[in-house]
């Protein structure tokens, strides 16, 4: 069995966030895939600003401290001059840990 530390923070930023959850669990679905923004707003049924929010953070809503990118459970790679946003290993271990927590909000969730 493997141990791995999950930050307080990152759990406080989950409960947090609804979005940030389903971000977090889309990105997990498609992993190792990245994604667009456009096509993550799309698939949360959210606007991009508030999806770019929990991602990297924004002015006043959404502290950066808090954001999935800043916790380290997601990152944004260039490829050729288009982000996408991919979940890292920390944060596809730190979803396997939260699945069986969070059944009941996964059934919710309707891709």
């Amino acid at each position: 069995m493997c141990l791995v530390f999950i930050d307080p923070m990152i759990i406080r930023s989950l409960n947090k966030s609804k979005l940030r959850k389903k971000i977090l669990y889309l990105l997990y679905k498609i992993y190792p895939n990245g994604i667009y923004l456009s096509e993550i707003s799309r698939r949360v049924r959210s606007d991009p600003s508030n999806v770019l929010g929990c991602l990297k953070g924004l002015n006043g809503r959404y502290n950066g401290n808090f954001s999935l990118i800043e916790l380290g459970l997601v990152e944004c790679v260039e490829v050729g001059g288009m982000k996408l946003y991919k979940l890292t290993d920390y944060g596809k271990k730190i979803v396997d840990i939260l699945m069986d927590q969070d059944s009941d909000f996964i059934d919710t969730l309707r891709w």
